[in-house]
């Protein structure tokens, strides 16, 4: 009998580890885009619009994001009570508002090709390996407390001041709820260039069938520079294409 126990016991081990070796990370990135509404919900947005308010160096600025498929994004602030554009982003070059002049500026051309590789609506694993990238699972790790898997999200390299970069990040998934708490990311330009920062995401919330984090904060050294509280998430708003694109100067009249 003692020996019919030893032997089950083993089985059971043997069985364990086979479960563990048999998740990978695709399996684990199955998990996560189910566990958020499934890859056909996904699928079907054509658009988001969130509102938001940020908490960064001391202030809260309302916050308004659009976002369009391929790789449309644009975010508006108030700050000192007027309303700028930090970014927009048409698919193929972007431009933002200039804090001292308060004037819309193009960015250079190869800040545009660096967003146009980054940019993903609304998921960057859905449908991941179509748009080139690959995943690996790193690992197991704890992140604040909570048990994680580390998966690298390799997408293709990106060109930053002349030179190839890798373009790389790792996601931590929630071992029991499949979502990511936590993403690491490293700097490729920049006086803080290959410096790791952390974006934390929490409070995931259901919109329409679909789940989001409701809280992103992202951090670095251990001090958190930002902080976003969601207030709402629109799919499938009507957001016009024209909304990305640099605003051009209106023609002046010639003088006769």
């Amino acid at each position: 009998m003692k020996k019919m126990l030893i032997l089950f016991s083993a089985l059971l081990f043997i069985a364990g580890l086979s479960t563990l070796q048999a998740q990978t990370a695709e399996e684990i990135v199955d998990n996560y885009l189910e566990a958020i509404g499934g890859k056909e919900q996904l699928s079907a947005v054509s658009s988001t619009k969130m509102t938001a308010k940020a908490k960064a160096q001391g202030m809260e600025l309302p916050i308004t994001m659009y976002q369009k498929p391929p790789g449309m994004m644009r975010m508006d602030m108030v700050f000192q009570g007027k309303e700028v554009t930090q970014m927009a982003f048409n698919g193929e070059e972007g431009w933002s508002t200039n804090f001292m002049t308060m004037e819309a500026e193009k960015w250079d051309a190869e800040q545009s090709e660096v967003m146009k590789s980054d940019m993903d609506f609304l998921n960057a694993f859905l449908q991941y390996s179509d748009k080139g990238y690959s995943v690996a699972l790193e690992g197991e790790e704890e992140v604040e407390g909570t048990a994680c898997f580390k998966v690298k999200l390799t997408k293709k390299p990106v060109v930053v001041d002349g030179k190839e970069e890798d373009n790389f990040s790792y996601y931590y998934f929630d071992k029991e709820a499949f979502v990511p708490i936590m993403q690491e990311e490293y700097a490729k330009s920049g006086p803080m260039k290959g410096q790791a920062s952390q974006t934390y995401f929490s409070d995931y919330q259901e919109v329409e069938g679909l789940y989001f984090p409701f809280n992103i904060a992202q951090k670095f050294q251990g001090q958190t520079v930002f902080d976003l509280t969601v207030e709402k998430i629109e799919l499938n708003a009507a957001v016009e294409d024209g909304l990305f694109n640099y605003p051009e100067p209106a023609p002046t009249e010639s003088k006769e």
